[in-house]
């Protein structure tokens, strides 16, 4: 019968400190400059190097031989667009690790489509849409509506009109039209169509009329 093979410790004490159902948020960030050898974390404020290098070790089997944090400042923000009251938001907490075995990023795929990623950027821009509505607001700078640019939607509507009106498309919900609506559809039609109309009525009333021979 086969046994289970130990596994193998780290070169370095572990913490005998057990903590169930976390709730911190470490998250590994890209950083183009750093060697194979390093990797660069953001984690939570109370984290210490000892807690980072268990974790990497309990939860992902990565052994770590050195350890560096700093906190970063974050510069004055106000608390919302309408409020002029400057608040300094939380610091952040990072740490640079280095491995004992090194990690390549893999490359950046070229298509994003699977990530929808063209649907999390036009959240993005309306995100920022509003929020310059609402920092003019604050400081009495309502733009007109027809300051405004139309929006695609809008522009597409306009020339689908310009079509309906110049005749180059003819309107249709492929349902059948109650035939007390003919006489509003033939005045409101266009100039080439009501000609053409005019012309198939005159020569059906001349191939009707009766023979005086």
């Amino acid at each position: 019968m086969a046994t289970p093979v130990a596994r193998q410790l780290p070169a370095f004490k572990l913490g005998r400190k057990q903590v169930f159902l976390p709730t911190h948020r470490v998250t590994l960030v890209r950083k183009e400059f750093l060697p194979p050898s390093e990797a660069f974390f953001k984690v939570p404020l109370r984290f210490t190097k000892f807690d980072l290098r268990d974790y990497l070790w309990n939860l992902y089997n990565v052994e770590v031989i050195k350890v560096r944090s700093f906190v970063k400042g974050v510069p004055l923000s106000r608390k919302s667009p309408k409020s002029s009251a400057l608040y300094r938001p939380q610091s952040q907490k990072f740490m640079v690790v280095s491995l004992v075995k090194p990690f390549q990023w893999p490359k950046v795929p070229e298509d994003s489509k699977p990530w929808l990623k063209g649907l999390w950027q036009r959240r993005e821009d309306e995100r920022t849409l509003q929020e310059d509505k609402l920092k003019d607001k604050a400081r009495g700078k309502v733009r007109l509506v027809s300051q405004k640019e139309p929006s695609e939607e809008r522009q597409g509507l306009a020339k689908l009109a310009k079509k309906l009106l110049s005749g180059q498309v003819k309107w249709s919900n492929k349902r059948k039209l109650d035939p007390k609506w003919d006489k509003v559809v033939t005045n409101t039609a266009s100039p080439q169509e009501s000609s053409a109309n005019k012309m198939k009525t005159v020569q059906l009333s001349s191939q009707s009329a009766p023979s005086t021979e």
